[in-house]
Parts: C-alpha cells; structure tokens; sequence
C-alpha cells in the first residue's frame, strides 16, 4: 500500500481510565474527556499509545464529532501482540478499521516489531505504521484480498469471524440472570452470542455484563436508538443479522459511525 504518515497536529494520549469492571469511569465520560482536548477543525489527530478499547473507541467517537477528519491510531503492546490489558491487537485493528480510522499502528518492542507488523498485514485494510523513537514510520504492504465471506468482529479483547451462514443461537433477553445465560452461551456450539435490546434498562444491563462476551456478538433490536445505545457501550465490534426491522440507510449509519457488521 503506497501511503505516508501524516504530520499530526494533535495528539490524543491514554487517559488512565476505564469502563467498570476494570474501573469505575462511564463510557461517556471518556468520551467528554476526550473532546474537550481536541481543538475543532484542527487534523489530522494521532490516537497514540492506546491500551484499553474503551478509551481508543471513546477518542474515535470524539474526534468523528469533532471535525477534525479520520483520525490515526496506534496502540502499545508487547512482543506477544497483546496491550497490556491483554487486547489482542488484530482485535484493535478490526475496531479502528470498522470505525473509520485512517491508519494503524504499534509501538512494540524492536524485536518483535516485523512480526507483529506481518500479522496486521495479513488482514489490514488501511495504511499501517509503527513507533520507532517516538517517530511514526509507515510500514509498506500490500492489502490482502479477505474472502468475503469471512467478516471480522471482536469481542472486547480478542478477533474472531463470522461466516454470512453464523448461527447465533438462542436470543438472550437482558434480564437478571443475563451474565448466566451468557456464560451458558459461551458453551454452546454456535457462532456467536445474540443478544435483544427492548429498552433502555436493557441498554444498561447489557453494559454492565457485556464484557463476559467470549464469541462473535449479534446486538439486536427494532428500535435505532436502543440498537445505537447499545453500540456505543459494547467495546467490541458486533453484527446485525438482519431480522430486525431497521431501514438500510439507519443501519449504514450505525456501521460507519460505530463498527457494525451488516449481514
């Protein structure tokens, strides 16, 4: 891929924050945070040193509100492709790709920069770069042909695919005992969780458990609000297997605002 590494303007950095439960700060508050550092208009924004998807998702949102084009991002991890808050990376890269990120990169360690970078260019479809000496270089690649039918999600941590034939399984309801039956979802032997999102309590719920998710996550709804409201929280990216009652343009809107895969 011929590209280059632009000048950046701005710099968003981790804030030490994070959504429960492995801290105690809101989504939206990220968010905000976020926004009130960036000057409007003012591009092309590097997203640097990320290493929780909550706070690299919550400055993807800020900067798309923002003005200031389609941000850079790179996240620090180590030699095993991990962040520090056990992210795998081609999960990182599925996220910021789905939300409009314009390049990716790493800030590794040198000795294993070459073979993390060979593995985001197996599956990359944006310009990629590294970290070296506090410096972004663009690394040189030519975008693989992914099978179409072969789509990229990822849950909060970790890829995984899906297939247009997935079987999502039993629809979970977020009800009291929606970790359990998340937990009994994981062990079955289909594709992908499906979980229905019917109110606001649900939006919430579904917050406050969606991070036991260890498969492909179908979020599903007949209501764009609740669809959205649920979106926004999930620190993954999830799909919509069409048998709901969404209009098409609503559901393009979703996919390139947050990430959504449409089947």
């Amino acid at each position: 891929m011929d590209a280059s590494v632009p000048i950046f303007r701005q710099t968003l950095a981790p804030l030490g924050l994070d959504v429960p439960p492995a801290g105690e700060s809101g989504f939206e508050e990220l968010v905000a945070a976020y926004r009130v550092r960036l000057e409007p208009g003012m591009g092309p924004v590097h997203i640097r040193g990320m290493t929780t998807m909550a706070e690299c998702r919550a400055a993807l949102l800020a900067v798309k509100k923002s003005g200031c084009g389609a941000p850079w991002v790179s996240w620090t991890c180590g030699g095993d492709g991990q962040s520090p808050t056990r992210v795998h990376m081609l999960a990182a890269l599925f996220v910021c790709e789905g939300m409009g990120a314009a390049g990716f990169g790493l800030d590794c360690p040198p000795e294993n920069a070459d073979e993390r970078m060979m593995e985001l260019a197996a599956h990359a479809q944006v310009p990629l770069f590294r970290m070296a000496g506090g410096k972004a270089e663009f690394y040189p690649y030519e975008p693989a042909l992914r099978d179409p039918d072969a789509i990229p999600c990822t849950t909060g941590t970790d890829p995984c695919f899906i297939y247009r034939t997935v079987d999502v399984g039993e629809e979970l309801a977020c009800g009291p005992d929606l970790l359990e039956d998340i937990i009994t979802a994981e062990d079955d032997p289909v594709g992908a969780v499906k979980i229905a999102i019917q109110s606001q309590d649900d939006v919430d719920i579904f917050a406050q458990h969606q991070y036991a998710v260890r498969k492909a996550l179908c979020l599903w709804s007949d209501v764009p609000e609740l669809l959205e409201g649920a979106l926004r929280v999930y620190q993954g990216r999830a799909f919509y297997d069409g048998t709901g009652d969404i209009g098409r343009e609503e559901l393009e809107r979703l996919a390139a605002l947050y990430g959504l895969v449409v089947l």
